[in-house]
């Protein structure tokens, strides 16, 4: 089989040892590009997720691998559109979940706030992974404030969940951690603005 990094072709045997070697090449080829990792397209379809398990699952019938690649400000603008459109979309459900805290306890809101907490922990990592690319974004400081709040919040959080208090579930997230998807979705949206 063979694997396309940024039009060099690389041949592998057809056998999953080989996987993980495939996997160190594509990082250390980007890694010397300053670039980043898109998706995979192989034998003509496209793989966005769970790279390594698709080609363990395929790995005998493989020709050809293609990486999909981005530059840092692809990467970075992906991720904040990402980030713009997650925090929109999420700031509606969020409201209602206080609302139904305060009012009752319903295995809805827990399944609700399970939703919430894997969120938090995307727009977490979201917020980290274009902090690290050290690409400068205008009003960069409101994201790591944002993700020092979460920081600071989450184990407030966790000890309420921990405890079943309604209430103050129900207050930390309108006062904590609703306001800071309010605080991210503004800051993409300025951003995306000053860009036209």
């Amino acid at each position: 089989m063979i694997l396309n990094i940024l039009e060099k072709n690389f041949l592998y045997n057809n056998n999953q040892t080989e996987i993980e070697d495939i996997i160190e090449k594509i990082n250390s080829e980007l890694s010397s590009q300053n670039l980043y990792f898109s998706h995979l397209v192989v034998d003509g379809e496209e793989i966005h997720i769970d790279h390594e398990n698709y080609l363990f699952d395929h790995i005998k019938e493989i020709n050809n691998i293609e990486v999909m690649v981005k530059t840092i400000e692809e990467f970075t603008g992906s991720l904040l559109v990402s980030l713009n459109t997650y925090t929109h979309r999420a700031i509606p459900s969020i409201e209602q979940l206080v609302k139904n805290f305060y009012q009752a306890e319903t295995d809805e809101n827990w399944l609700m706030l399970n939703q919430l907490l894997e969120g938090i922990d995307w727009i977490y990592q979201t917020i980290k992974a274009i902090d690290q690319t050290l690409y400068k974004i205008a009003s960069w400081d409101e994201f790591i404030k944002g993700n020092a709040t979460f920081e600071v919040e989450l184990p407030n959080l966790l000890e309420a969940i921990e405890n079943k208090d309604i209430i103050l579930i129900a207050d930390i997230i309108q006062y904590e951690i609703l306001p800071l998807f309010k605080v991210i979705y503004n800051e993409t949206e300025k951003i995306f603005n000053e860009q036209k």
